[in-house]
């Protein structure tokens, strides 16, 4: 059987790639997927860094890299077109504002520290959005951690608890474990975003293995409605791959992750146009030694398309949870 390898760009990635890789649905398509993840030690796995991305996609390596958002427009702007978007499986921002007791809504942020990343698709989406609920970012003191310095969510949590940081942006389910440490989590507006599992590729993978890249991108696919669909397997997945990695020990966190995942992920992968424009403002707009590049050049949906066109998702949707 063939073998894939991912390479995620941040444990964040991975509850829908556990599940792709556990649940049963790559063997069906005829490969195995192997999941390695940036920053995080798996027994007996070599621990990747952010760097070993592109150059993992590039050499080979890797035949896909979750993540990715910024370097394929990097690339093209030095001559280097062989980085590629094929797939988007959510197109909104995840990221959750937890805040001090005292603090309601996002407005009271003003004058206060918050907690967040160097990272424009963390510190950058938290300050857009923080700016679209009527909040004057200028009076914000954000607290930016340096690369590496943070020690994971449970510090986060703390730091707010302690009153070191009024607030701070989580992933899920830390928003839930915050609620249950009596902090308040604020509702921020919705942000459309080119975050997370987005699908990159190299064009010299691709052009010489479509019947992989389809057969991939199928079920990818099809782990997503296995996703949707099985919640007693994909919370026993979870409970078993992902939740000693995250520190997670309720089960109705690893429930809430399921929900909330199940809500953002795609039935049909495409990416919005919002999305891309956010990301593209974000990381290339206001660069001029990059920003001659456009926001859908590294874009190719077109394997997508004939996926999509061939009936095959609408199909997958009436087999009511088999995969």
């Amino acid at each position: 059987m063939n073998r894939i390898r991912i390479l995620a760009s941040h444990i964040s990635h991975t509850p829908l790639h556990f599940i792709f890789r556990d649940s049963g649905v790559a063997e069906k398509y005829g490969f195995e997927l192997e999941v390695d993840v940036a920053r995080v030690k798996q027994e007996g796995r070599e621990t990747r860094e952010m760097s070993d991305r592109a150059p993992g996609l590039l050499s080979g390596e890797y035949q896909f890299v979750s993540g990715l958002h910024h370097e394929p427009y990097v690339y093209r702007a030095r001559g280097d077109k062989r980085l590629v978007y094929l797939a988007q499986t959510q197109n909104e921002w995840d990221d959750r504002m937890i805040a001090r007791p005292e603090i309601r809504e996002p407005k009271q942020l003003e004058g206060r520290k918050v907690l967040t990343s160097r990272a424009p698709c963390v510190g950058g989406n938290l300050m857009k959005v923080l700016a679209h609920a009527g909040v004057d970012i200028s009076k914000v003191d954000f607290v930016i951690s340096p690369r590496g310095a943070m020690k994971g969510p449970k510090v986060t949590l703390e730091q707010v608890a302690r009153g070191e940081v009024a607030a701070a942006n989580v992933d899920m389910p830390f928003d839930l474990q915050a609620k249950k440490l009596g902090l308040n989590v604020l509702e921020l507006p919705s942000l459309p975003v080119i975050h997370n599992t987005t699908i990159c590729a190299s064009t010299d993978f691709v052009y010489r293995n479509e019947e992989t890249v389809v057969a991939f991108l199928k079920a990818l696919i099809a782990a997503i409605h296995f996703f949707k669909t099985r919640k007693d397997k994909v919370c026993e997945i979870l409970s078993a791959k992902l939740a000693p990695l995250l520190g997670i020990q309720a089960d109705d966190e690893i429930e809430y992750l399921h929900e909330q995942w199940s809500r953002l992920l795609l039935i049909k992968p495409y990416p919005h146009p919002l999305a891309v424009w956010n990301v593209y403002d974000l990381d290339v707009a206001h660069d001029p030694k990059v920003n001659f590049i456009g926001p859908f050049e590294p874009w190719d949906t077109h394997y997508l398309r004939a996926i999509d066109d061939s009936g095959f998702i609408e199909e997958l949707q009436k087999s009511q949870g088999r995969t």
